[in-house]
């Protein structure tokens, strides 16, 4: 009876019309969504299909935060779609480990209320996005993992799928450079000035069974507050080490930085020169500041804002200038 109603509950969540969750906010008020593919070790990998998901993605996002729907929905449904295209290291799509089998993670986090959720090292979740929100808002948990914890989601309404049938490996385009790692991602600003962001992965190539990275780590991959929301993508092991993101975050919140020096410290300085690690984080400012960091060739992003037709990119808008705000 429990499984039933928890699944009533999320797909009752789902069903309410975007407007009426964000009654009595500010129709002039301004929202943002900001998507990433992936950090990139060269142009070839994004392909025209690549720029189609995330341009349909935007333009079905932002239409969705202008009839006034929530960050939360904005994050959880745009990660949904890329983990459903096949086209990414991340649900449908993601790599294999070294026994040749995939296991997934993702994590989503609601600024506004300092919630979040978890997955890591599921095997038959179709939507690890999806189950975290239902971890963050259907139990008293933050991380579910393994084969227990898909029994757990499964018996709280979790879509799950055969392996030998669902997933389709992402191949990257012939190249003599070895993808090391892949993830999605996304942040959200609605009309209501919340803020929200997610990340999902199937991790990187050669990554032994069981091995979790930072996607499903709040503060390592994820975060989100009031002030900022983040989503990281690069080798997960120098993200959690940082503790990245929450990292941004603080030096926004307790030094004041702006988001792009902050963003540019951790990602260049801290993981890129002194860690000699490869990573990029997306960040969006609850004014609607938009800052896309890499420390190597680039990232798969895009971005939308009210008033403003999307935006796509595989390199950092400006490098070495102060972000980008699309307004």
């Amino acid at each position: 009876m429990r499984s039933r109603n928890c699944l009533a509950v999320a797909l009752m969540a789902l069903l309410v019309p975007v407007g009426a969750q964000a009654a009595g906010c500010s129709a002039g008020s301004s929202y943002a969504l900001v998507l990433h593919g992936g950090y990139l070790d060269y142009e070839e990998e994004v392909t025209p299909a690549h720029r189609q998901l995330l341009q349909r993605l935007l333009v079905e996002g932002k239409a969705g935060l202008a009839a006034g729907g929530t960050a939360l929905d904005a994050v959880s449904t745009a990660i949904r779609a890329m983990e459903d295209s096949g086209l990414l290291d991340a649900g449908k799509g993601s790599i294999v480990n070294t026994e040749g089998f995939t296991e997934t993670d993702a994590s989503i986090m609601d600024g506004a209320t300092g919630r979040s959720g978890a997955v890591a090292a599921m095997q038959r979740v179709r939507n690890p996005i999806l189950a975290s929100r239902i971890v963050m808002e259907h139990t008293r948990h933050v991380l579910l993992v393994g084969a227990t914890g898909e029994q757990s989601l499964r018996g709280l309404g979790a879509e799950m799928v055969d392996p030998a049938t669902w997933y389709q490996e992402f191949v990257p385009p012939p190249k003599p450079v070895e993808r090391k790692h892949g993830t999605v991602g996304a942040a959200a600003l609605d009309r209501c000035g919340h803020l929200a962001a997610g990340t999902s992965t199937g991790g990187w190539p050669g990554k032994l069974p069981g091995r979790v990275g930072d996607s499903p780590i709040i503060g390592a991959s994820t975060y989100a507050d009031t002030r900022v929301a983040l989503s990281a993508t690069g080798v997960g092991e120098y993200f959690i080490k940082r503790a990245a993101t929450r990292d941004i975050a603080m030096r926004v919140q307790y030094l004041g930085q702006p988001l792009k020096a902050a963003t540019d410290h951790v990602v260049k300085t801290l993981i890129g020169k002194e860690d000699k690690a490869e990573g990029a984080v997306i960040a969006l400012g609850v004014d609607g500041e938009v800052v896309v960091s890499s420390n190597g060739y680039g990232i798969l992003w895009g971005a939308a804002q009210s008033g403003h037709e999307p935006v796509l990119g595989t390199r950092e808008p400006g490098a070495g200038a102060p972000g980008i705000t699309l307004r």
